[in-house]
């Protein structure tokens, strides 16, 4: 029987896949289960972050089964996703930042990577890194605030809200290569964008959406049926939910 997706995420970041996503999948049925409870993640420590993601999974599993978990956000794919897959023997896919083609294009190169302080202080990354580097520095540069920012952003649909602040210690620094490294930022690209002017914007959502339809072949439902579960009522506005695809979200207890 062909079940649906099931997307986990701290907060909307995951929501910056699900265009790469329809673009393999049209007609791809899936649940996302955002902790806008817990948003954002990136400055809480990692028993924290492992429990709140373990008791999300759990509690949306408990309504309805998936035949594939992603995990959309980078925090926690950095922590998480061994733990899933000894729980439940679905295939559980994960996000990390994009540093790997990042090196690629840009070999001796100026880099930075824009993610979370759990994500830049991580132990996953330092493999990544030493992986694939090759001596290519990397600078790293952790903010929730800029998590924070998209999310206001998103709940104001306003132009009003100063990225630039956020970033205002890499004011005088210019880059060949920026790796989003965490999904919230792929949704304020544009933003981004005007602000390293002269940098590649890099993320994973392409390779992501990629790997999902690679694992799946083909066995996920392709109903068309898309459910949202949140941990609070401070979400993005019902508006801008419907606009890529829910109808209605749904409260759910942790």
């Amino acid at each position: 029987m062909s079940l649906p997706l099931l997307i986990v995420d701290s907060g909307s970041g995951g929501f910056s896949l699900l265009d790469a996503i329809h673009a393999k999948m049209p007609k791809l049925s899936y649940t996302y289960a955002a902790d806008y409870g817990g948003c954002p993640y990136g400055d809480r420590d990692s028993a924290d972050i492992i429990e709140r993601m373990l008791c999300l999974v759990d509690a949306v599993q408990s309504r309805e089964t998936h035949g594939m978990i992603l995990v959309a956000c980078n925090t926690a794919s950095t922590l998480i996703l061994d733990r899933l897959r000894n729980r439940y023997t679905v295939p559980v896919v994960g996000v990390v930042p994009a540093v790997k083609p990042a090196f690629e294009r840009y070999p001796g190169g100026k880099i930075l990577l824009l993610a979370t302080p759990q994500t830049v202080d991580g132990d996953y990354l330092e493999g990544l890194v030493k992986k694939y580097s090759y001596g290519t520095n990397l600078e790293r540069y952790g903010s929730t605030e800029l998590v924070r920012l998209t999310e206001k952003f998103l709940s104001d649909r306003t132009d009003s809200v100063d990225f630039k602040e956020a970033l205002t210690p890499l004011d005088q620094k210019s880059f060949d290569a920026v790796v989003l490294g965490c999904t919230h930022f792929s949704l304020v690209k544009n933003q981004l964008q005007e602000i390293f002017r002269d940098a590649e914007l890099i993320d994973s959502a392409e390779s992501i959406a990629s790997r999902i339809d690679l694992v799946a072949q083909g066995s996920l439902a392709a109903g068309n049926e898309r459910v949202l579960y949140v941990t609070s009522e401070e979400t993005p506005p019902l508006d801008y939910l419907k606009s890529i695809g829910f109808s209605s979200r749904n409260m759910i207890e942790l």
